[in-house]
């Protein structure tokens, strides 16, 4: 979200400066990415497959106006899967 400081350090993602607990990735993370702050405007993805994913830790921020979807249903990981309420 715009105004977030977000980093990857050691295998763990931070926002805010405190750790995420991400029991959906795909392992830690093999790779030092940040400090940054998210940009107005803008948001920063990350993939849950992090050592293999093409996304914001590789072409940067996205722009808000460039999202033309909403989530309705998540499949993984396998023991939540089902709608998802807004």
């Amino acid at each position: 979200v715009e105004g977030d400081t977000v980093f990857v350090d050691k295998g763990k993602l931070y926002l805010n400066d405190v750790a995420q607990d991400e029991k959906f990735t795909n392992g830690p993370s093999n790779y030092k990415f940040g400090p940054v702050v998210v940009p107005p405007g803008k948001v920063l993805v990350l993939g849950d497959n992090r050592n293999a994913s093409l996304d914001s830790h590789i072409w940067g921020f996205l722009p808000k106006e460039n999202i033309i979807g909403r989530a309705i249903f998540k499949y993984w990981p396998i023991w939540e899967v089902g709608p998802i309420n807004h």
